[in-house]
């Protein structure tokens, strides 16, 4: 069978390039280079405001937020094609190390009492729990002053509260530290310092993404 010439392949796959492209921009990013703050609302405030700080640090592991398209398909002729139709934001896990005195359950377990008392099971209004979360990429890079690491991306997790506290299994086996997993929804995410230009703000209905420079 005849053929016809490749005449646009890709030509920049040496490792001399890959290194360049993945030096360039202040290296690779690092999973272990993050940090993450929650900022309660609400009845959450009432004697939590000191363990905030502490759930920056004793935050072992977290997500990065995704957001998907749900589609429909549709078809006019020929092959049927998908359409979007509504945003889908994914829920969000994060784990925390836990102290002997299990303040950081004690806060995950007031939180969901505080969204569904259980004297009641009545749920509360959004207003009263739902809070703010952001998290942060740093790059290895120290910041301006010299004393902190540098932030690179900030996702700010909006109208966010935990949906389950998950069980927390215990051992004779081992002496592990004790850890506690609590998954998290949320209504939307932004980017504070890197948004495009926003519809019927005074920018155009289209916009083009430029390089950022070195």
């Amino acid at each position: 069978m005849a053929s016809n010439p490749i005449t646009n392949p890709v030509t920049f796959l040496g490792m001399d390039d890959f290194l360049a492209i993945s030096d360039s921009h202040n290296g690779l990013a690092k999973s272990c280079r993050y940090a993450a703050r929650i900022t309660p609302t609400g009845n959450l405030l009432a004697g939590y405001g000191n363990i905030m700080r502490d759930l920056t640090y004793l935050c072992e592991s977290t997500e990065f937020p995704g957001r998907g398209l749900q589609t429909v398909d549709v078809r006019y002729y020929g092959p049927s094609f998908k359409m979007p139709f509504n945003t889908q934001y994914e829920d969000i896990n994060m784990t925390f190390l836990c102290r002997t005195q299990s303040f950081e359950r004690e806060f995950f377990d007031d939180w969901i009492w505080i969204i569904n008392p259980n004297n009641t099971f009545d749920f509360s209004y959004k207003s009263e729990y739902a809070s703010r979360i952001d998290i942060y990429q740093f790059s290895d890079l120290p910041s301006s002053n010299g004393e902190n690491p540098k932030a690179e991306y900030y996702f700010s997790i909006e109208e966010a509260y935990p949906t389950l506290v998950n069980a927390q299994p215990v051992t004779w086996a081992d002496d592990q530290f004790l850890r506690l997993g609590v998954t998290f929804t949320y209504r939307w995410w932004k980017r504070p310092n890197r948004e495009p230009p926003v519809r019927g703000e005074g920018a155009s209905a289209s916009f083009q993404l430029t390089p950022r420079s070195s």
